[in-house]
């Protein structure tokens, strides 16, 4: 379970490269929701390794 710290900073780093970013032919609100997972996904893996590590 993701905890609400890493969506929205998942969130908010979209945000940022969502308006850096243009994919064509792909409405907005579906790439916030693309670079929103993406990032969600990296985060996920990061913790899981630092919290692998720590043991």
């Amino acid at each position: 379970m993701q905890s609400d710290v890493m969506k929205a900073l998942a969130k908010e780093l979209a945000t940022r490269i969502n308006r850096v970013v243009d994919i064509p032919l792909i409405s907005e609100e579906n790439e916030q929701a693309f670079f929103e997972m993406v990032i969600l996904m990296i985060l996920d893996l990061i913790f899981s390794r630092m919290s692998k590590e720590s043991l």
